[in-house]
């Protein structure tokens, strides 16, 4: 049985995030308080109110504080795995979770990116569509004729989000309804991500991690810039730098980690959005666990040891 830790990006999270695990775990506390210093913003204020989640720099700290919090709660309840995949941001907290980074280095990092990627392009002129319902070649095909129009993240066989400038994402918006999309939504964010929009923004990310010193891996971790394992002797830099202004290929890393043999998933961190896309793809072929605050961890905690101890999926 393989089991992998699967941690969200930004856009998953939600006022009070975190309030009711830093009250009751202090290993929640001992990881929420190192991940703080290491940002150097108030993230109570942010992950506990809600306050302050309107810039990148802040939701990604917060994000990823929180998501590390309740895998460090999890690790000191005897959970361990040798899989660890994150979306996007949630791609840091996936490196933390296997020892390539360090919890408090982890959060000044997606701090310092979530600040670059908000100033990528000027305000008011960029954003995200989500696009349901038309496989990769449909999309592509759709918006072939729109030159800053590109798929950001390719999130499942027939979901995808794309990133661009604001006036040809709408008549991409239509094109793509016109080709047959279930759905094709702008999304609330501030610019695109993951795209060349962002070429400069990665020249500058790169400089910020110049100095950054990364450990080895405890286990498999995987790349969204790849769709694939980070292999032996990664440069992190430039890949962490790639999946800033290139495709992000999650499906491709689900795809490869079922391939690979893991029968057990494990969502930790806010909206359980993995989770459901997964869903959707295995049914009920896999095992599937969110924990997103403490009554979801607490209870799927309980059923995880449980079929640990019964040698179940």
């Amino acid at each position: 049985m393989k089991t992998a830790f699967l941690f969200p990006g930004q856009g998953s999270q939600a006022p009070g995030m975190g309030s009711d695990l830093y009250l009751s775990y202090s290993r929640y506390r001992e990881t929420f308080d190192r991940c703080e210093a290491g940002a150097g913003i108030d993230l109570k204020t942010a992950c506990f109110t809600g306050k302050g989640m309107d810039e990148s720099s802040v939701i990604q700290a917060a994000i990823y504080t929180h998501s590390l919090a309740m895998l460090r709660v999890l690790e000191s309840e005897g959970v361990q795995v040798d899989v660890f995949a994150g979306l996007s941001l949630g791609e840091y907290t996936a490196l933390a979770a296997s020892g390539v980074l360090l919890d408090a280095q982890g959060a000044s990092i997606v701090r310092r990116r979530g600040s670059i990627m908000d100033g990528a392009v000027p305000p008011g002129t960029g954003g995200m569509l989500s696009v349901v319902g038309l496989t990769m070649e449909q999309v592509e095909s759709a918006i072939a004729p729109f030159s800053n129009v590109f798929v950001a993240n390719h999130l499942s066989q027939t979901q995808m989000t794309l990133g661009g400038v604001l006036g040809e994402l709408a008549e991409a918006k239509t094109a793509l309804e016109a080709a047959g999309a279930r759905m094709a939504v702008m999304l609330a964010m501030k610019g695109p991500s993951h795209c060349p929009l962002l070429n400069e923004a990665a020249e500058r990310f790169s400089t910020e991690l110049a100095g950054e010193i990364f450990g080895e891996p405890c286990g498999v971790v995987y790349s969204n810039a790849l769709g694939a394992p980070y292999p032996i002797g990664a440069d992190y830099r430039a890949l962490l730098c790639a999946q800033m202004n290139t495709r992000v290929r999650w499906h491709d890393c689900v795809e490869a980690m079922l391939t690979s043999g893991v029968t057990r998933f494990v969502e930790i961190g806010p909206g359980g959005v993995l989770s459901k896309m997964l869903k959707r793809r295995v049914g009920r072929e896999i095992a599937l666990f969110s924990m997103q605050d403490e009554a979801s961890m607490e209870a799927s905690l309980e059923a995880f040891l449980r079929a640990e101890k019964e040698g179940g999926v």
